[in-house]
């Protein structure tokens, strides 16, 4: 299956590989959507992705075919971000696919352009990803020389030194207005009030790749094959980029990445990085799908880090605490206060277990803090402090090993 991330899955983190030249993506399809979408009625191209039930890959799970819907209602003029920040721990799937695969983000977005009437693509990428922003240049400078050359609305990279509460986008879109990385209230939502006070759309750059397929093979093929990308890391032996079915069991999504460790056994799952709950080692048969992991008590992100035993469960939620700790922009006095005290609360158990009132005390300090402040950060420190305190507080409260 290689329907996005073209040659074998991506176990060697440290190498992006080349990227797969024009001639390369058009034998295999490539820019035949585009073609088509060229002279398809906007209704007709949100329609199909509305059918194929595409939703965001960088986490949220929102309907891509609402957001572009959304967008049409507002005057224009209209701006398409690409969202290639990536700064949700453990996931670097993006990365990848632009760096090996830009002309299929990029035909994408075009499209995505196209559907919602946008008069620029602005692609904002971590700085940190030289070799996937390089890729994405070339990609637009090879299409510029083509054929499909008048089919190029306006592209911009804005390259940034990136900070993790710029992945919320209205953040993303304060920064690429030269402003702090600060959220803001909600409503007016970007697609009616964006860039420059314009309806933006702002999609990941999976989430694009995933549009030329639809348009090329039909929704009914997109449902039936629910091509995925997984960043896999953690306690694994093969940590990497793996193009795979949703709804396939998070334990083979596990086999695939080599298993755990050596000598190691699987005590939880984090099925969205650091920013949903984790899956317990008697849950992997679970399908890591967003909606089944829902009814699980949690939800498919960007990322999928796997904790062994050996780490344990405490010290991977002293980690977890602490990073929200010193991530928070700084606007909500009640987030600053809030995250840290959970972290401190939680820090010692990185080296016990910890006892019955101490995680009462963290999970009634985390309820409080459920829905406070501007944007979704607290929300998610909270919950994530309010779910793991009961799982490591006292040897018996520790998942089952995997078998």
């Amino acid at each position: 299956m290689a329907d996005l991330l073209p040659g074998a899955p991506v176990t060697d983190l440290g190498s992006l590989g080349p990227a797969e030249p024009l001639a390369d993506y058009t034998a295999r399809g490539g820019y035949e959507a585009l073609r088509s979408a060229l002279t398809a009625p906007a209704a007709d191209i949100i329609g199909a992705i509305r059918d194929a039930g595409l939703a965001g890959r960088g986490g949220a799970n929102f309907p891509a075919a609402v957001k572009w819907e959304a967008a049409r209602q507002h005057p224009g003029p209209r701006y398409l971000v690409v969202n290639a920040a990536e700064g949700e721990p453990g996931s670097f799937k993006d990365r990848h696919l632009l760096a090996r695969a830009p002309h299929q983000v990029l035909e994408g977005a075009l499209i995505a352009a196209r559907a919602v009437e946008a008069q620029e693509i602005i692609v904002y990428i971590n700085r940190a990803f030289a070799g996937a922003r390089d890729a994405l240049a070339g990609a637009i400078a090879e299409l510029r020389g083509s054929d499909l050359a008048n089919a190029l609305v306006p592209a911009r990279l804005l390259v940034e030194q990136h900070v993790y509460i710029a992945g919320e986008e209205t953040a993303l879109l304060a920064v690429l207005m030269g402003r702090p990385a600060w959220p803001w209230p909600k409503p007016p939502y970007p697609t009616e009030r964006g860039y420059l006070d314009s309806p933006t759309v702002v999609n990941n750059a999976e989430t694009l790749a995933h549009v030329p397929l639809i348009l090329r093979r039909g929704a009914q093929w997109y449902r039936e094959r629910r091509p995925a990308l997984f960043s896999v890391t953690g306690d694994v032996a093969a940590p990497g980029v793996f193009e795979l079915p949703l709804g396939l069991p998070a334990r083979d999504l596990i086999a695939a990445a080599g298993g755990p460790l050596a000598g190691d056994r699987v005590a939880a799952v984090l099925p969205g990085g650091y920013s949903l709950p984790w899956l317990r080692a008697d849950q992997l048969d679970a399908p890591m799908d967003p909606a089944a992991l829902r009814a699980a008590g949690t939800g498919l992100g960007a990322s999928v880090i796997v904790i062994g035993e050996r780490q344990g469960l405490g010290l991977a939620a002293a980690k977890i605490a602490a990073f929200f700790a010193r991530e928070t922009c700084q606007t909500c006095p009640i987030c600053v206060t809030g995250t840290a005290r959970l972290a401190e609360l939680l820090r010692p158990g990185a080296t016990r277990a910890l006892t019955p009132p101490e995680s009462d005390e963290i999970t009634a300090l985390a309820a409080a803090h459920r829905g406070k402040g501007i944007c979704t950060f607290l929300d998610t420190a909270a919950l994530m402090a309010l779910t793991s305190a009961p799982q490591v507080t006292g040897a018996g409260q520790a998942p089952a090993p995997a078998r």
